[in-house]
């Protein structure tokens, strides 16, 4: 599956949500409480086991195309760490859903490049099963920082 079919179906997902929703999103109580827990956490275990104290594995992991990987490895695991946070601060709880949704784009690439390979005695899955999972924890952090739609947007 190519790198632009991948990032197209996960930008879709976004703008897919949005459409739904419009800006009409609710809350959805201790749910949406459980939901950023489950969201957060793997977000925040990333950012800093494999970001940070394993930031060179995770730099191979990014396609060589990519300048400064040990840069971005580290760069994207701040961005995961703060917007694991952000999902909690009720003021930015919704930026931060949104920007954990197209940081998932930008990473992408990542997960194409590595697709098949093992790599420190992990099977990385294939890309179909890595995009589903990615348009799944998508839908899952913009619902857990937006909350439910409410109905389709009226433009």
């Amino acid at each position: 599956m190519s790198y632009a079919v991948s990032l197209s179906l996960l930008a879709i997902t976004i703008v897919a949500f949005f459409r739904l929703a419009g800006r009409n999103c609710s809350n959805f109580g201790k749910a949406q409480t459980v939901l950023k827990i489950l969201v957060a956490l793997p977000l925040l275990l990333s950012g800093v086991a494999l970001h940070f104290v394993r930031a060179p594995l995770t730099a191979s992991i990014i396609p060589p195309l990519f300048p400064a990987r040990l840069f971005l490895a580290v760069f994207t695991g701040l961005c995961e760490i703060a917007g694991a946070i952000g999902l909690f601060v009720p003021r930015v709880q919704r930026s931060a859903a949104l920007w954990i949704s197209l940081m998932m784009v930008a990473i992408f690439p990542a997960n194409i490049y590595s697709a098949g390979k093992v790599i420190d005695g992990f099977r990385f899955p294939e890309v179909p099963v890595r995009l589903a999972i990615q348009i799944v924890y998508i839908v899952f952090v913009l619902l857990a920082g937006y909350g439910l739609p409410r109905g389709a947007s009226k433009d």
